[in-house]
């Protein structure tokens, strides 16, 4: 008789919704250890912008995923399962019980489901897009995406000028939209998936969810208690320590911004509400993605 595939939950939600806290204490009940979804925190030296688990909180609880990787290295979808299947092969393998933790949908799909390949890297094609970003400007860039790949276009921030100039990378290569290059099922329904060194296993998302305007007051909150930490002084050393301010992980939410408030183009006090726009921004993107997902949706809570 063969075994029931093991069923291992993700907690997923837009950015500020408390995953990690409920991931955490998910963990405490059941002896397990937390897998990141996240393309940021991934980077070392990248902790308060991240909003990554605090000392503590990785006391309580081992995470993985986390301050692995160097800043200049560049991380795909297809990497991040990868590291994904080893971390889970590493927990499970030790008996402990894995939990996935994190708001970055896309890897996390591609881990439920699968990515193919959709187009290799043309240094020369890459140039070119770049090229057209400069000349037409990122938001007429993505806007461009988005009339061709709506789908696409709502994960990503028109701000980040390497997904972007990727799937417009891909669009070129393929004349195909980046979401048709991907070979997923359109149902997006759980399906087993046989993990090396881990046996068949289906991901069961859970999401915490929140009335927006409440969501809103906790990102605001959140990117002011980021600053009081010296999220600046974190962003000046990562500069001042060869950081380029091209590096992937620099594209993130508020890191462009206080990239320029250390060049003296940008005052902190402008930056301020730029920051808790665009983090709004990128929450409801994370929304509209999950929304196609199927979640489990549970209403969020304050800790306390």
């Amino acid at each position: 008789m063969s075994q029931a595939p093991r069923p291992i939950t993700a907690v997923v939600g837009p950015t500020a919704a408390g995953k990690t806290a409920w991931a955490i204490k998910r963990a405490e009940a059941a002896g397990g250890e937390i897998i990141s979804i996240d393309s940021r925190q991934i980077y070392r030296g990248f902790v308060i912008g991240t909003g990554q688990p605090s000392e503590a909180e990785q006391g309580r609880v081992r995470h993985h995923l986390i301050n692995l990787l160097d800043p200049a290295e560049i991380i795909t979808a297809g990497r991040y399962v990868t590291l994904v299947q080893q971390a889970l092969a590493d927990i499970v393998g030790r008996g402990k019980e894995p939990i996935l933790c994190g708001g970055s949908g896309l890897y996390l799909r591609a881990l439920r489901l699968g990515l193919s390949g959709s187009a290799e890297a043309d240094p020369e094609l890459r140039q070119r897009v770049r090229a057209q970003i400069e000349a037409e400007g990122a938001e007429a860039a993505w806007a461009r995406l988005a009339e061709a790949d709506p789908d696409t276009a709502a994960g990503i921030d028109p701000r980040n000028l390497q997904r972007l100039s990727r799937a417009l990378e891909i669009l070129a290569a393929t004349g195909r939209p980046p979401s048709d290059t991907r070979q997923w099922p359109s149902d997006g329904a759980a399906r087993p998936v046989n993990i090396e060194g881990v046996g068949e296993v289906t991901f069961e998302l859970v999401g915490l969810e929140w009335p927006r305007e409440a969501l809103y007051r906790r990102i605001d909150a959140r990117v002011e208690a980021m600053l009081d930490a010296d999220w600046l002084a974190e962003v000046e050393g990562l500069l001042a320590s060869g950081v380029s301010a091209d590096a992937q992980p620099m594209q993130g939410v508020g890191y462009r911004e206080l990239t320029a408030v250390v060049r003296g183009s940008l005052a902190l006090e402008e930056a301020l509400p730029q920051i808790q726009q665009r983090t709004r921004n990128f929450a409801r993107r994370q929304i509209t993605w999950f929304k196609k997902e199927p979640v489990q949706w549970r209403a969020g809570r304050d800790e306390g």
